[in-house]
């Protein structure tokens, strides 16, 4: 689900996941792609009384990218032990360029067991057994939390090691459908589609996204598109050939062929 609209549907969850921010408890948010995980995190880390203290990180598969990318952030957010182990100098990107794994790595882990964080790692994909190895250490610091996201557990390669128990588990549902409803307004009002016929095309949507956000959000925005309008009326079957195509790009091995907004 979009930042660029409210969270609904999902209090619950919400209220689990700041329970476990707060108490540093490590946790694995599973939902399948646009089923609300990141929107989830966002919301979340926006109504902590620290935000500062999580570190939210877009998860790579390559151990390398994966440390740089985690060492950024801990600086840019003003991680005082790392500053101070590091020495990076005023060009930090100059400086992580010249770094190698294994010092990183050893970096990183002095320094969060010295000034522990929350650890957000979004969108993990068959994580392999170098990046367990790093991310164990961290998981059974003291102070320090991982909250991760998957669309599954066997999406999580060799980090299934680290999360397997179902009650440090939470499950993403699809939207009601008043949620799914009020959620295709909002998106409806958001990329201008009044001037458009959208009753049928409501029907549909909310028919074929069975209560994914994302997919209700993406249908929409792609309804905008003088691609799939003929006059007041949204060609719905290739436009949701697309949407579809988006969200299942790992499966099909897909591509869009259009370059859409």
């Amino acid at each position: 689900m979009s930042c660029m609209f409210p969270l609904l549907g999902f209090s619950r969850e919400l209220d689990r996941l700041k329970h476990a921010s707060a108490k540093r408890e490590s946790l694995l948010i599973i939902g399948a792609a646009g089923a609300g995980k990141t929107a989830l995190i966002q919301t979340a880390i926006a109504q902590l009384p620290n935000p500062r203290e999580i570190v939210a990180i877009r998860y790579s598969a390559n151990p390398h990218t994966l440390l740089v990318d985690l060492t950024r952030s801990l600086l840019l957010r003003g991680h005082r032990e790392l500053a101070k182990r590091a020495k990076p100098g005023v060009n930090i990107e100059k400086w992580l360029a010249a770094q190698t794994s294994v010092h990183l790595k050893g970096l990183l882990w002095t320094s969060l067991e010295s000034e522990p964080r929350i650890l957000v790692l979004d969108g993990i994909e068959g994580a392999s057994f170098p990046m367990y190895r790093f991310l164990q250490r961290l998981y059974f610091a003291r102070g320090t939390a991982i909250i991760a996201a998957a669309r599954d557990p066997a999406a999580l390669g060799a980090l299934g090691r680290l999360f397997w128990d179902p009650r440090s588990m939470i499950h993403i549902p699809p939207l009601s459908h008043a949620d799914a409803e009020q959620l295709f307004d909002l998106a409806v009002k958001r990329f201008g589609l009044e001037q458009l016929d959208v009753n049928e095309f409501r029907e549909k949507v909310l028919e074929s996204a069975r209560g994914n956000p994302g997919q209700i959000i993406e249908m929409c925005r792609l309804a905008a598109n003088p691609h799939y309008l003929n006059g007041r009326h949204i060609l719905f079957a290739p436009l949701r050939i697309d949407v579809m195509m988006r969200f299942l790009p790992a499966v099909t091995g897909y591509r869009p062929r259009r370059s859409l907004p």
